[in-house]
């Protein structure tokens, strides 16, 4: 293996932590969204609920962030020690740059699981209304 192969995650985690980082502020506007409502005095249905999934999705965004900046650090890293040739080492790093990127796909597939649940929460309110 050469540095180019680790060098080719670079795009891949740079998207991927856009996309995160793009969640992230996503929940945050929800987060106030929520707390403009209730301070106006707004009826959310199953309020607690709902803000028990959107404070366990704020954890899951920030370990997918952070294993994404991980993935970033252990290619970077691996791209180094392959440059200064000590290969095995260089593979070792890479293939933990592999596991930490895997491991916030596989969150982000959790992630996307729970916005459908608090989605479904609003959305059977509003054809029980009907």
């Amino acid at each position: 293996m050469d540095t180019s192969t680790p060098a080719l995650l670079f795009p891949a985690i740079a998207i991927l932590t856009l996309g995160y980082i793009n969640r992230y502020l996503g929940i945050a506007n929800v987060a106030r969204g929520f707390r403009k409502d209730y301070d106006i005095g707004a009826k959310r249905v199953e309020l607690k609920k709902q803000l028990k999934i959107l404070k366990k999705r704020l954890e899951i965004t920030r370990l997918m962030l952070m294993s994404a900046a991980v993935a970033m650090i252990m290619a970077c890293t691996s791209m180094l020690f392959l440059f200064i040739e000590l290969r095995g080492v260089g593979e070792v790093l890479f293939g933990i740059s592999i596991y930490f990127m895997v491991f916030s796909l596989l969150m982000s597939l959790y992630e996307t699981s729970l916005s459908n649940k608090s989605l479904f929460i609003e959305i059977d309110d509003i054809l029980s209304k009907k």
